[in-house]
């Protein structure tokens, strides 16, 4: 738990400047190389392993990836599932959502690990264990000063060794739609802390509220500033079939409504990657999972012994 009462964010919020540094070209030559190796994919790739997402959209140090979508179209519970499939692979990673308090939080991320809808007391502390050295949580609720949440995300990744945090939401550090500039430089911030730092910044940001949520927004379609998506290296967006859901709580037997996607997850935009496009999944509603095809057996993300998962 990162407690912001507890910490002196000091010095960290006094790096405002980035270092200047010319090299010659040939420093980089290992990275150089690098470029021209062809990517394998393994369990260790920082990825969304437990969907075809993960084949796709790859969250490479030093980068911003913007997750958006309408209000209420399941961003925080997807993000939720991409934070679990990191600690999955062993990577180091801070939640601070703003807007739920840290059980709450843990919750979700629990039953999506475990794949359980009710978790026992056993299998929570199994949980607990398991994300020792894996996740971390910013205890804070409500709006964040800009300033202070550069100081957090510089502190996790100096003192803590971080590699990815989620922000959720972008409205809970710039809170007003108007303040253009705020948001501009505030994104502009991010990219400047993740590229010095190395952490993969994962952005929650809403998308303007539509006359008709019937479609899947754009990039375009996010509120406030352009520079959000115009600056982020990867834009992700997140929408909810809610005709579909509509149609089954009227029939559940109405096999032609089962039959379409519960998301459309889309990348609208991938700066160092190849894919963009449209991506369908189908949701657990018990075990708050994305899945890539309807009636997918929902295993465990984590390990844990079998006998307690039922």
């Amino acid at each position: 738990m990162i407690d912001p009462d507890e910490i002196d964010f000091g010095a960290y919020m006094r790096q405002t400047e980035p270092a200047m540094k010319v090299r010659e070209a040939s420093v980089f030559a290992e990275e150089l190389a690098a470029e021209f190796v062809p990517r394998t994919y393994t369990r260790s790739t920082a990825a969304m392993h437990s969907t075809k997402l993960g084949r796709e959209l790859e969250h490479r140090p030093g980068e911003v990836t913007v997750w958006a979508g309408y209000n209420g179209h399941r961003k925080s519970m997807l993000t939720g599932q991409v934070a679990v499939d990191l600690c999955a692979s062993g990577q180091r990673v801070l939640m601070a959502s703003m807007e739920m308090q840290p059980g709450r939080t843990l919750g979700r991320m629990a039953r999506q690990a475990l794949a359980a809808s009710c978790p026992s007391r056993r299998m929570t502390d199994e949980f607990s264990r398991w994300t020792d050295g894996r996740l971390w949580i910013f205890d804070h609720i409500g709006r964040l000063n800009p300033r202070l949440c550069m100081a957090v995300l510089r502190y996790f990744a100096d003192e803590l060794q971080g590699q990815h945090v989620f922000i959720d939401s972008m409205m809970m550090v710039c809170a007003s739609e108007e303040s253009l500039d705020e948001q501009k430089q505030f994104t502009t911030d991010l990219i400047r802390c993740a590229v010095e730092t190395g952490l993969h910044i994962h952005l929650v940001a809403h998308c303007r509220k539509p006359q008709d949520d019937s479609k899947p927004p754009t990039k375009y379609d996010l509120r406030g500033s352009a520079a959000i998506s115009d600056q982020a290296h990867n834009v992700v967006t997140v929408w909810a079939n809610k005709d579909k859901a509509r149609r089954v709580a009227e029939d559940h037997n109405d096999s032609s409504a089962l039959d379409q996607p519960d998301a459309m997850v889309t990348v609208e935009k991938q700066r160092n990657g190849e894919f963009e496009g449209r991506l369908k999944l189908w949701f657990d509603h018990a075990t708050f999972r994305f899945m890539n095809d309807r009636g997918s057996r929902v295993e465990p993300l984590m390990t844990i012994q079998q006998e307690e998962i039922q």
